[in-house]
């Protein structure tokens, strides 16, 4: 039994460095070394030169490669959060993309308003076409049609602006983030727990290890699709400027960094795609199981939603304090005071 666990956590932890890691670097990796066997830096590419010819060489090179490539997934994997942050829009850190970012939060605002008013036209026209009265068969038949061509439109509208975080009460002024990645993981991170009155990003660390195994699965599913988007939009993107050097001499060579760029798009597009069905997991995560924190933490269960939301703007308070605004000794005595703690379901 413990062996067969152990195959089975083995593969899956295989499968996401293959998928995340391994495939996204070997992309980078191979190309480079293709460049260089085609002798692409020193002048005019030869693409001959790249074909398999002496078998013992080509199997040392292959190995190398392999080696360079483990290496690389292994040194790169403990930045796997700061690169998924810097594809969000998180450029504080840098003077150029610093000063770019406010620029591209203003256009990402406009857009959000755009989708907004867009969705309200087209449902007021919608609106008046059901209620325009027509004379004739093929006059109902052709409303009909620009009907659902508007309703299909006002649906696309409405997936669009759901990826961008909305205004609430405790936050009516949530700020976007410069890219459509970042917006769209924002509006988990800023809705899940924040529905029940949960702080999501202080909670989310406190509720993961609680979770069903198939939500888990789903869930770990998820955020490796995103993580796997994102490595491959980076080794696109450094594919392309690679072969911006390598090729710059080449004009019929230029659809390979054109290529390369489309790739990356593609796959930030997947990014994207991804980083929406993780947001959906994060707040079934939060549906499902949000009293199974409160059981965790020997809290009294909640009878009415008013008292759940209470006790969980509490223990976000808690949760989100820091010792060096708040005094971390007796913590507890001061945020959580009132509350009475359940330990009904502790053995004798």
């Amino acid at each position: 039994m413990w062996f067969a666990t152990l195959l089975t956590s083995g593969a899956a932890s295989f499968g996401r460095i293959l998928i995340a890691g391994l495939l996204p670097n070997s992309v980078t990796i191979v190309f480079v070394w293709l460049l260089i066997r085609a002798h692409s830096f020193s002048g005019a590419s030869d693409w001959n030169l790249p074909l398999p010819t002496d078998l013992k060489t080509d199997l040392v090179q292959v190995l190398f490669a392999l080696l360079v490539i483990t290496l690389l997934t292994v040194l790169v994997q403990p930045f796997q959060v700061r690169m998924i942050r810097l594809l969000e829009g998180y450029w504080e850190g840098w003077w150029l993309t610093a000063r770019i970012a406010p620029v591209l939060v203003e256009y990402q605002t406009r857009k959000r308003e755009t989708l907004a008013a867009r969705i309200n036209d087209l449902g007021d026209r919608i609106g008046e076409l059901r209620d325009s009265a027509v004379e004739t068969l093929q006059e109902q038949r052709k409303r009909q049609r620009y009907q659902a061509r508007m309703a299909a439109a006002r649906r696309r509208a409405t997936v669009k602006l759901e990826q961008y975080p909305r205004p609430t009460e405790q936050d009516p002024q949530t700020p976007l983030l410069p890219t459509a990645l970042g917006n769209a993981l924002r509006t988990g991170e800023t809705s899940a727990g924040e529905r029940y009155g949960l702080n999501t990003l202080a909670s989310w660390p406190r509720l993961y290890p609680l979770l069903s195994e198939k939500l888990a699965t789903l869930q770990a599913s998820a955020r490796d699709s995103l993580d796997a988007a994102a490595n491959f939009c980076v080794s696109f993107f450094v594919v392309a400027l690679i072969a911006v050097v390598a090729l710059a001499d080449e004009p019929k060579a230029y659809w390979i960094p054109a290529l390369a760029f489309s790739l990356c798009c593609l796959s930030y597009l997947g990014s994207v795609a991804a980083a929406v069905t993780f947001t959906t997991y994060l707040r079934v995560a939060y549906d499902l199981h949000r009293f199974d924190l409160v059981k965790a933490l020997h809290h009294k269960l909640p009878d009415t939603p008013a008292e759940e939301y209470e006790l969980f703007a509490s223990l976000s308070e808690f949760f989100r304090a820091e010792s060096a605004d708040v005094i971390a000794d007796g913590l507890v005595l001061d945020l959580l005071a009132d509350r009475l703690y359940d330990h009904s379901a502790e053995p004798d």
